[in-house]
């Protein structure tokens, strides 16, 4: 199997994750952490990313490649806008920069 296609794959397995199997990642939010959601979430979007990237070099589905890339950015941005900005107030849901300004402020 082509790479492009194992992260296009990796990609569906992304959307499926926060659609149809919303509840059961609700559930590990609840009851465990935010933790392993957010890190499956990244490194599906960072493994994607980087899967598309070796297609590229490899010139095989270069038009796969390339959207594979796209959308694995777009994995990473989710995240960030996600996990790790404030809204309206409330603290981030990972605390990593929030903590340094409070304590600067």
């Amino acid at each position: 199997m082509d790479t492009s296609y194992i992260g296009l794959t990796l990609q569906i397995i992304f959307v499926l994750f926060i659609t149809l199997l919303n509840s059961f990642r609700i559930y590990i939010l609840n009851y465990y952490s935010v933790y392993p959601p957010a890190i499956f979430e990244l490194s599906l979007g960072i493994i994607s990313m980087l899967l598309g990237v070796h297609g590229l070099i490899k010139r095989k589905k270069v038009m796969i490649s390339s959207l594979v890339i796209l959308f694995g950015i777009l994995i990473c941005l989710y995240f960030m806008f996600v996990y790790l900005l404030p809204e309206a107030g409330i603290p981030p849901e990972i605390p990593w920069l929030y903590s340094e300004m409070k304590y600067s402020e």
